[in-house]
């Protein structure tokens, strides 16, 4: 037998939770062929896996990658980690559908991230067109964002969704399932997603039921709000007849932390009275999002230039503090929760200079209150400003990782290829998020098994998504495997230098391809756009 690519000699661990085998491992093109041990045949490449897991390659639950795959569709980042698929569309935010006459507007939307978006298309089949043209070297799981929505068929405005609304919507998302969208996702923090009722949301989720489509939501408060916010995404998938995905499972503030027992506790109840509800979380006790999060709903009604006015309206500022500033030294909000202004650092920023400083010491170099250099960034930047908040705690963390409904998601983008200074201090998740939960939290704290780990980063995630031929490694299914050693397996990014590759992942394979072959990267280009 001739096979394409003969992996020898490596501990398989096949992504179904079930212990490693010492197996061998042939592909055949963009398949795997055949697992056993002491597979004969020939091959013209080998590779000696001795002392090393072969797994499937890493699904990554939860993505930001699709505003930035135009800039870099290499996803380095990312496949360095052993990830050879990514879920993107997160958080209410998609690249399509695209109103022709807002095309000014999205683009504001998604700078507060900053995406630089051409939006030469208008439907969501054009999109994924350009997306396949593009050529990725990781495979792509698309959902279409609930604010691509609003702002599609509503626009930027703070008001409830009419009847004709919704029908337009629920056009958007039948023509955004029919091009290849698995479903919908909420940013319901994010306006204008943030403007939604909850009828407004189950009447979507509704819409998609005998499609199968699947409700995805960053939902409505992570802190003081927080159990009645995973009662709602329930609730929406429950009344509308659809799984329900709770992005990024987190208690945000410390006075908030006790809550992630309860929030566990709703996920589990629904479970076990059937509702099809999962989530998933990423293994740092920080998120990442736009600065202009910061700022109260209101402020944003109506888009980015009316935000900008109003951070220009000494009034409204004091209104402002007066809402958030909490006992004259913490910033919080009803969604994200109270954290310290040294808790807050500048993740990306035109002012370079800026970069991984805190608000705190922004201040203090400005000689302005905090609340104040926060606004005045915010204007001065045209709320293109990325932030690294911490606001969790590193218990909770790992409590979310072990629950058995649970998976990983970076929450990042992939970034940069090739060597030399790259710019901004991004979260370190972006590169390190995978190797994490192998190395310091299975191998080291042992949280869980490496089989466990392994299964909530492949398997768990492909069954989800109704994926037959991903996440798992039996014959016939993808060739996307990820090669790690599990004793040297680590992230090696941080906070204060978070463009570094992992450590201990030295071959990822992409549809039969080896985009990281002994540790060189090479751009194959051999990833697709997957559909259900």
């Amino acid at each position: 037998m001739a096979w394409s690519l003969l992996i020898r000699g490596g501990s398989v661990i096949d992504g179904t939770g079930a212990p490693a085998q010492a197996v061998d491992v042939a592909l055949e093109g963009d398949r795997i062929a055949a697992i056993g041990p002491g597979l004969g045949g020939e091959a013209p490449r080998v590779i000696d896996a001795r002392g090393h897991v072969v797994a499937p390659g890493f699904i990554d639950a939860h993505s930001h990658s699709d505003l930035f795959y135009f800039g870099c569709p290499s996803a380095e980042s990312k496949i360095r980690q052993g990830c050879t698929t990514e879920v993107v569309g997160m958080c209410s935010f998609s690249p399509a559908p695209v109103n022709p006459a807002r095309r000014e507007v999205m683009r504001g939307w998604a700078g507060g991230v900053g995406a630089s978006l051409d939006l030469r298309w208008e439907t969501f089949a054009q999109y994924l067109d350009a997306l396949r043209a593009l050529r990725p070297s990781v495979n792509i799981i698309h959902f279409v964002g609930h604010g691509a929505l609003r702002l599609a068929a509503i626009g930027p405005e703070n008001r409830a969704a009419g009847s004709d609304d919704l029908r337009a919507m629920e056009r958007l998302i039948a023509e955004a399932l029919d091009a290849g969208a698995f479903g919908f996702s909420t940013g319901l923090v994010y306006p204008p997603s943030a403007y939604s009722t909850t009828a407004e949301l189950v009447a979507l989720a509704r819409s998609m039921a005998k499609r199968k489509g699947l409700y995805f939501s960053h939902i409505r408060g992570e802190s003081s709000m927080l159990e009645d916010s995973i009662a709602e995404a329930i609730r929406i998938g429950e009344d509308g007849g659809v799984g329900v995905q709770i992005a990024h499972v987190k208690a945000a503030g410390r006075e908030n932390w006790r809550r992630i027992h309860q929030a566990l506790r709703l996920i589990d109840d629904a479970r076990a009275r059937g509702v099809d509800v999962s989530g998933d979380v990423y293994p740092y006790p920080a998120g990442s999002t736009k600065m202009d999060n910061l700022l109260p709903a209101w402020v944003h009604d109506g888009g980015v230039e009316r935000l900008l006015e109003r951070l220009g309206d000494r009034a409204i500022r004091r209104r402002i503090v007066e809402e958030c500033l909490v006992d004259g030294e913490r910033w919080g909000t009803v969604s994200m929760g109270a954290v310290g202004f040294d808790e807050i650092q500048i993740a990306t920023c035109n002012r370079r200079e800026l970069e991984g400083k805190s608000l705190a010491a922004i201040a203090r170099e400005s000689g302005t209150p905090p609340a104040e250099a926060m606004m005045d960034l915010l204007e001065r930047e045209r709320a293109t400003v990325a932030m690294v908040v911490f606001s969790q705690s590193p218990e909770n963390v790992a409590r979310v990782l072990a629950h058995p409904a649970i998976m990983i998601g970076s929450d990042s983008i992939g970034v940069f290829a090739g060597e030399g200074p790259k710019p901004g201090k991004p979260h370190p998740r972006a590169y390190g998020t995978f190797p994490r939960v192998l190395g310091p939290y299975a191998r080291e704290q042992k949280l869980f098994s490496l089989e466990t780990a392994v299964h909530k980063m492949t398997g768990m995630c492909a069954a989800r998504l109704r994926l037959r031929d991903r996440g798992l490694l039996r014959p016939g299914c993808a060739a996307d495997l990820a090669i790690f050693d599990p004793r040297t397996v680590r992230d090696e990014a941080t906070f204060a230098d978070p463009h570094r590759y992992p450590t201990g992942i030295p071959y990822v394979i992409v549809n039969g391809a080896v985009v990281v072959d002994g540790g060189r990267f090479n751009a194959a280009g051999t990833g697709r756009v997957l559909t259900p």
